[in-house]
């Protein structure tokens, strides 16, 4: 960003260097609108996460996972990327949760988790028509896990019960309301299916609903966590920690935001005052 602010104002310095208030005057005008408004301290990072595998039957799976940290809150877009298949969808291979290592210790709230857009809940039977607020039905824990838990991991979320939430009755702890039985976190409901054309659900999966694509959770308390402090992410299929887990390759890094740009304006400004400075004792610019 800054390498290609630089690109258009050293020309349009260049041009007027020889109209002296015009060249004060452009400075201050770029310094100021830059510095206008954007935060030092302001930046994010972005780190994606792919894994595939085999589910039962031998069909495909695949899904993704985005990592992103802004400001105070780390926002993960979970994706059922599965592509269509011929076989039959089972809940074995609905993905129901993923799991990661934060390096760390920082403690997490979650805020929300909402149907993506182009995303949508299916075989609602009521239940959820028009509904994107999923908070009810999914859980955040952090550590602590139980036996055959997916290796390497002290974080996760999931809409099923082979995770607690630390709430009686174990609900679901994104600040949703439970929108169909049971009200735990349990079974196969509202697990991710691809949106692949295909769909071909069994006795298990036909008669409850289904996240069908995307489910976005945004979480707080980041303070300073960036996207180099997480790893060992891992997928989750099914209902129990004994069905398939599919370990996520990938990762990220830091990505610029306005602070860098803010830099760059107070550099500006130093350059006016230098040149204001440099005309009140009769130098050339």
């Amino acid at each position: 960003m800054v390498r290609f602010l630089l690109l258009i104002v050293c020309p349009v310095i260049i041009t007027v260097r020889n109209r002296r208030m015009k060249t004060i005057s452009a400075i201050f005008l770029l310094a100021s609108t830059l510095m206008l408004g954007l935060p030092l301290e302001a930046s994010a990072s972005t780190a994606t996460f792919l894994g595939s595998g085999t589910g039962p039957g031998g069909v495909g799976v695949s899904a993704s996972a985005v990592f992103d940290i802004s400001g105070n809150n780390l926002t993960i877009t979970l994706t059922n990327t599965s592509v269509a298949n011929s076989g039959q969808d089972v809940p074995g291979s609905t993905l129901t949760g993923v799991f990661w290592n934060s390096a760390s210790s920082r403690s997490l709230t979650p805020l929300s988790a909402t149907v993506a857009s182009g995303s949508s809940i299916i075989q609602q039977a009521g239940c959820c028509a028009g509904v994107t607020n999923v908070g009810g039905e999914f859980g955040y824990q952090a550590a602590a896990f139980g036996a055959g838990a997916p290796v390497g991991a002290n974080r996760g979320i999931a809409s099923s019960g082979y995770l607690t939430t630390g709430l009686s009755g174990n609900l679901g702890n994104f600040n949703g309301v439970n929108l169909e039985g049971p009200v735990s976190l349990d079974g196969i409901n509202f697990g991710i299916v691809s949106s692949a054309s295909g769909f071909n659900p069994n006795g298990g999966l036909s008669a409850v609903p289904l996240i069908q694509n995307s489910v976005v959770f945004v979480l707080t308390g980041v303070n300073g966590l960036t996207t180099a402090d997480i790893s060992n992410v891992s997928f989750q299929y099914g209902t129990a920690y004994n069905e398939l887990n599919v370990p996520g390759g990938g990762g990220g890094g830091k990505v610029p935001e306005p602070g860098s740009v803010a830099l760059f304006g107070a550099s500006l400004l130093a350059l006016y005052a230098t040149t204001r400075r440099r005309k009140s004792i009769g130098l050339r610019l």
